[in-house]
């Protein structure tokens, strides 16, 4: 979303039933990347051309959510029974990429979206074994946005790579064309109450506010999800800077938050497997500032990209998303407060 002033801002949830233990993390500038191919060879090698902030996941070094210092946004998704990542032909050793990494290459090589696109037909993101997830694959499609607000997602099928332009929504499976096809059937959809009709000698009016969204999707699955934001941030009205549109960001994506005992699953005899909203992150790549949330505490945590040093050499930071609930005791304050 973009503000008046021109701030753009990147909001993003992340829902999952396994505790990820996600950490927020720094990657500096000119650091060394170096991976295998699947056949043992030396993969892609690389030196960071741009420092970054990252949220990581089962505590293994890799981007699932970032911000570089240049304001291009990375986050990565889940699209399930869709997703077959590259082969890497032989030969092409050298340009195999991890799907584990694929986030990290894009942080630290780019500045646009132009550039991403352009330097996708150079690697091979191939379907590495990662111990922490018991060596299963993660299927993922991931959103990159630049500072201007430009967007594209990108998606692997059937071992090739698919890029499109964002709507400026994206969530989970099924594969993005499907989800922007799906917005025909919501062009009905308005944030104007709708007029009384007379049927016969009686006049009906909408039963209270906001009947002009009626049929708006409102469980949690992936497909209303998206037609939800795609609403909501179509009939949300403009704001004037970077603190409106970071307040106005939460307000809509708190409408998807998936509370505990929502949304569960039954897997043999064993207990409910419950997924809920472990955490929030809002990026604003105008003013390089990385603000995230957590379940167990809605108050905002921010990071100023400007006063972390991504130079080469400096220390890497990291520190977990999750840290003790603050709750701000107003008694004092309003012990003074007297009635006149």
């Amino acid at each position: 979303m973009t503000a008046k002033d021109g701030t753009v801002m990147v909001a993003r949830s992340l829902e999952f039933a396994q505790d990820l233990h996600s950490n927020v993390r720094t990657s500096t500038q000119h650091r060394s990347f170096a991976y295998a191919a699947p056949n043992g060879q030396p993969g892609l090698a690389w030196k960071a051309k741009y420092g970054y902030v990252h949220v990581d996941g089962l505590d293994v070094d890799m981007t699932s959510d970032g911000m570089n210092e240049q304001g291009l946004s990375f986050e990565y998704l889940y699209l399930p029974g869709e997703t077959q990542y590259q082969s890497v032909p032989a030969g092409h050793e050298r340009q195999a990429l991890p799907y584990v990494n694929f986030g990290d290459w894009v942080l630290s090589n780019f500045k646009t979206v132009d550039e991403v696109k352009q330097a996708l037909s150079s690697v091979y993101v191939y379907p590495s074994k990662v111990a922490a997830l018991g060596n299963a694959q993660m299927p993922l499609h991931a959103s990159i946005y630049e500072a201007s607000g430009k967007g594209i997602v990108v998606e692997f099928v059937k071992g090739q790579v698919n890029v499109y332009d964002s709507v400026g929504v994206f969530t989970n499976s099924p594969q993005y064309p499907w989800h922007i096809a799906n917005l025909r059937n919501f062009v009905n959809l308005s944030p104007y109450n709708p007029q009384p009709v007379t049927v016969g000698n009686m006049i009906f009016a909408a039963t209270g506010q906001g009947g002009g969204a009626v049929g708006l999707p409102g469980d949690y699955t992936p497909p209303s999800r998206f037609v939800k934001m795609a609403y909501l941030t179509r009939t949300a009205l403009p704001v004037a800077d970077g603190a409106s549109l970071l307040n106005l960001s939460n307000h809509i994506i708190n409408t998807v938050d998936i509370p505990l005992g929502a949304v569960r699953a039954k897997e043999g005899t064993g207990p409910d497997v419950v997924e809920l909203t472990q955490w929030v992150v809002f990026k604003d790549l105008t003013h390089k500032k990385f603000y995230y949330r957590f379940y167990a505490d809605p108050t905002l945590r921010m990071i100023d990209m400007s006063k972390l040093d991504f130079s080469e050499g400096a220390k890497r930071l990291k520190m977990p998303i999750a840290s003790p609930p603050f709750i701000l005791d107003m008694t004092q304050a309003f012990q003074t407060r007297s009635v006149s």
